[in-house]
């Protein structure tokens, strides 16, 4: 028994060593060893991010901050959003009073087309897109710019992570 043990102690720490060793090599030879400017593709697609996102400095009358509650995604890339407003917009006009804090709204992202394909070029459509991904309680900041009666969504014309 006592062999027995020195034998498994002796296996366990070559294996040990020469895993290390291996993971040493692989991750010298990792593409994404170099962290995300290793994902960078050349051409301005918007690939070079996960989700896009633009930087918001002052929130405007017209934006609501909100937690997400949850995602319908079905007509993708068409997606609507049902957010809680945790911030009501400073404007008080039109579909601004409307808007109650704490209550739960649906909020669908403008995207521009090109005919009937989606622009990708559009700075605004890689950003509103990242909103079919957002999980539950990611905090956002939405600029509304109307209502969706098709879709019985507010509009939300640019979306920023908060």
């Amino acid at each position: 028994m006592k062999n027995l043990l020195k034998v498994s102690a002796a296996t366990l720490a070559i294996g040990l060593f020469v895993l290390a060793q291996l993971g040493q090599e692989a991750y010298a030879e990792d593409p994404f060893a170099e962290g995300a400017d290793a994902l960078a593709v050349a051409d301005d697609d918007g690939s070079t991010s996960l989700r896009a996102k633009l930087a918001l400095k002052k929130m405007a009358a017209n934006m609501v901050m909100v937690k997400v509650v949850g995602i319908n995604d079905k007509d993708f890339p068409n997606c609507v959003l049902s957010a809680k407003v945790i911030k009501t917009a400073t404007s008080k006009d039109g579909v601004f009073k409307l808007l109650g804090k704490n209550k739960t709204y649906r909020f669908a992202p403008v995207l521009k087309m090109k005919g009937k394909t989606l622009d990708l070029k559009n700075q605004l459509n890689q950003n509103n897109l990242g909103a079919c991904y957002y999980p539950k309680k990611t905090k956002l900041i939405i600029e509304v710019a109307g209502v969706d009666m098709k879709k019985k969504a507010f509009k939300a014309a640019a979306i920023y992570l908060k």
